[in-house]
């Protein structure tokens, strides 16, 4: 060392340490652990969810998120920055509102990219869809409305078989012919390409952009998935993996916070927990600068258990104390 680091380390009471064993035990050790709790748990092997199986299990409520999209009526197109400028949804808590201060840096009318493109796509193929889509543009946004409407009461009525949507007879116009179309193109598996496709066309052919498709599984799709797997935020969310298998320890505390009502049912519960998580962060960060906390070390001493054979030699942890004794 140097003669200022010399000078600096002199009065500090020092012991010989070897990180290289320190490391290898402690490594060990851990892939130890990871064995046995492999061997007796093992991991759970779940594809991935995809629109086509979407489609295919479950019509109707594939049906019911597209037709919410058609209509402007899902929680999507009024969400606010970075998508919408509906501003007034936007997580805030007081004045503090990241989503307003990053603005809308994304643009999208999802009713157009969600529904409408795909749909005129599939008609460039299909005379009978592109042959509705554009009666259903043509028409007045009052008769929109009421075929719409009208369909959407129907699908509470619907039965489906075989992947297949039966409904009650109604006036509903060209929507039947244009849901009936979404639906065909998730189950053939092609709805995820169209829905990503010129995503960024600057991008491409690199663009792993899945957005909008994942965008499309929201709600109440995604909301039946995490029932199934215990995974909503009051089962502990992302902390609980699939099955009887040790979750993602690590993300307890963040997920411990949906578990307080008053957080859980806030309309910015994000932005609440994301906050929280920050302060304690910036604490720990700083805990070394803060009057007080700084010295809860000397409260609570756990460092004497670590070091305990240095001082059952130095009690008072100076060594230059104990010379000549």
């Amino acid at each position: 060392m140097s003669e200022l680091s010399d000078k600096y380390m002199r009065r500090i009471p020092m012991k010989p340490y070897d990180m290289v064993r320190e490391g290898l035990i402690v490594l060990a050790g851990m892939a130890t652990t990871i064995v046995i709790l492999a061997a007796v748990w093992g991991f759970p092997r779940i594809a991935p969810l995809t629109m086509k199986e979407v489609a295919t299990k479950a019509p109707i409520p594939f049906t019911e998120r597209t037709l919410s999209y058609l209509t402007g009526q899902s929680g999507l197109q009024t969400y606010g920055p970075p998508y919408t400028n509906d501003f007034g949804n936007a997580q805030h808590v007081g004045p503090i509102c990241p989503a307003c201060w990053v603005g809308v840096i994304d643009p999208t009318d999802f009713r157009q990219v969600l529904v409408m493109q795909p749909l005129a796509q599939a008609g460039m193929l299909n005379p009978e869809i592109a042959a509705a889509l554009s009666t259903y543009k043509s028409a007045s946004a009052d008769r929109q409305k009421k075929w719409t409407d009208a369909y959407g009461a129907a699908l509470d009525k619907a039965t489906a078989k075989d992947g297949k949507l039966t409904l009650p007879a109604g006036d509903y116009g060209p929507v039947p012919v244009l849901m009936d179309g979404m639906l065909k193109l998730a189950q053939s598996g092609l709805l995820e390409g169209a829905l990503n496709q010129n995503t960024h066309p600057d991008h491409a052919p690199y663009d792993t952009d899945y957005t909008r498709s994942l965008f499309y599984m929201g709600g109440k799709i995604f909301g039946a998935v995490a029932d199934h797997f215990d995974e909503r935020g009051g089962q502990w969310g992302m902390s609980h993996v699939a099955g009887p298998y040790p979750g993602a320890w690590w993300l307890w505390p963040y997920a411990f916070l949906y578990q307080i009502p008053a957080i859980a049912n806030a309309a910015a519960a994000d932005l609440i927990a994301g906050m929280i998580m920050a302060i304690f962060l910036l604490i720990l960060l700083f805990l070394p600068f803060i009057p007080g906390l700084n010295r809860l070390h000397l409260l609570i001493p756990v460092y004497r258990l670590i070091w305990r054979d240095w001082y059952a030699k130095y009690p008072c942890g100076d060594p230059t104390r104990h010379q000549g004794r």
